[in-house]
């Protein structure tokens, strides 16, 4: 059972079907495009369930993604434990262990992926405004101040000029902010300038500036938040960067070994 399951074939076929379905998520998504609004936006479980009433044909789709991606996590395990240690074992070489440690940081990358969905809370595109504070789990999430100093034109303009103009010449990252201050009951726990790919973490919690909003009296600005509280994010991130050095050692050594071989070849 193991021996198949780990099978080459089983991975091959089972990545054909991911690619078909993500694909089909790209023609499906137009038409639910709420419910695919809703699932980037909120918890994954409360997003289902509303999918199954308002959309059951989404939810089959969302079940089979997930069915195959957990095949896909349970194929690689089965392939690394049996395949790639032994592998590594009976040969010892760099090159084989690097390969099997890859297989397991991906591995990880995978049950982070899947538990992301469904461990933490999430709130996405919160509209809020100066003096606005907001409840997120335990804790108060209040804005103090938004202050933008380009040419506020910008924010005005029709979504697809406005994507035009969002550029590094007309928009100046580090001089536009929203200062989020982080509450617990009355107590500030932090506060800082929040600028866009800049976000304010606090332990697990992270609210993420998204964008700029004029507002409909003049000159009035709305910042939106996104705001994700997750304990495995940290991890999820530092597995993910050691997977992308082991990646170029791994690179290193099969590129250093493929040209001694070519030099032996060549004599």
């Amino acid at each position: 059972m193991i021996q198949r399951l780990s099978s080459v074939k089983l991975a091959f076929y089972n990545l054909v079907i991911l690619i078909v379905l993500m694909g089909m998520g790209v023609f499906i998504s137009p038409v639910f495009k709420n419910e695919f609004t809703l699932m980037n936006d909120t918890w994954f479980f409360d997003a289902f369930v509303f999918a199954c009433k308002s959309a059951p044909v989404l939810a089959v789709w969302v079940v089979l993604l997930c069915a195959c991606a957990g095949l896909l996590l349970v194929n690689t395990l089965c392939c690394t434990l049996t395949r790639q240690l032994t592998l590594a074992k009976r040969s010892g070489v760099l090159k084989n262990w690097l390969f099997f440690i890859l297989h397991c940081l991906f591995i990880l990358v995978l049950a982070c992926h899947g538990l992301i969905l469904v461990v933490g809370e999430k709130q996405s595109c919160v509209t809020m405004v100066p003096g606005q504070a907001m409840d997120f789990g335990q804790y108060k999430i209040k804005v103090s101040d938004i202050v933008f100093t380009d040419d506020i034109n910008i924010l005005k303009a029709p979504k697809k000029k406005k994507r035009a103009l969002m550029t590094k010449k007309n928009i100046r990252i580090d001089k536009n902010y929203a200062m989020i201050t982080l509450l617990k009951g009355q107590v500030p726990l932090a506060s800082r300038k929040v600028m866009m790919l800049s976000p304010l973490r606090y332990k697990s919690l992270q609210v993420t500036l998204i964008e700029f909003v004029a507002g409909n009296e003049n000159n009035s600005l709305k910042a939106k938040l996104t705001l994700t509280k997750n304990g495995l994010n940290t991890f999820f991130f530092m597995v993910y960067g050691i997977m992308i050095v082991t990646l170029a050692g791994f690179t290193a050594v099969t590129w250093k070994r493929s040209g001694i071989e070519k030099e032996k070849i060549d004599e």
